[in-house]
């Protein structure tokens, strides 16, 4: 092809100035990127007020994601048993983490998404509430009504693991 047919290309055809599709394409490209980020975080992205997570706890409005466990606190006071370790959790369908001391051995979760996740993480039981609740950076991922006995049961299984993790896991620092 003749030097003068190249240069009338579709980006003299379009009115665009040299480089402008390039720099359209780095925008969508750089947008598309943050909104991935932005989605990962999952919603909500910052967490409410606390006054208004406490709100929604005393009204039963428990929401994956959108409470803290500082609000918990603060609201039905200190747990019956708190648990810290770093736990493998197996992400399920309805956005609820699983942790892996939930799932009988040798068996997957239903609805789960067969990915996992593993995080440090604290945990709140009440047994008079029912609830056990699991906390990754300080937010709600993993909430579970259960009886008083079912309760007493898992606190009795962590009693087990503590009992069996080694010197090297004990000397890892876990969240506060």
């Amino acid at each position: 092809m003749p030097q003068g047919h190249r240069s009338s290309g579709a980006g003299s055809m379009t009115g665009r100035a040299p480089g402008s599709a390039g720099r359209t394409a780095s925008s969508a490209l750089l947008c598309a990127v943050l909104a991935l980020l932005l989605g990962a975080c999952g919603p909500p992205f910052v967490l409410p007020s606390l006054d208004h997570q406490k709100r929604n706890i005393a009204n039963n409005e428990i929401r994956l994601r959108a409470l803290s466990s500082k609000a918990f606190l603060e609201t039905w006071g200190q747990p019956t048993y708190r648990y810290r370790a770093r736990v493998q959790f197996f992400p399920l369908e309805n956005g609820n983490y699983l942790p892996r001391f939930r799932v009988p051995l040798g068996e997957s979760p239903q609805g789960w998404d067969s990915t996992t996740v593993l995080e440090d993480a604290l945990f709140l039981a009440y047994a008079d509430r029912g609830e056990l609740l699991g906390f990754i950076d300080q937010r709600l991922v993993y909430r579970e009504r259960l009886s008083a006995e079912q309760i007493l049961a898992v606190v009795k299984q962590w009693k087990d693991e503590e009992q069996f993790r080694t010197g090297l896991e004990k000397a890892l620092p876990v969240p506060q």
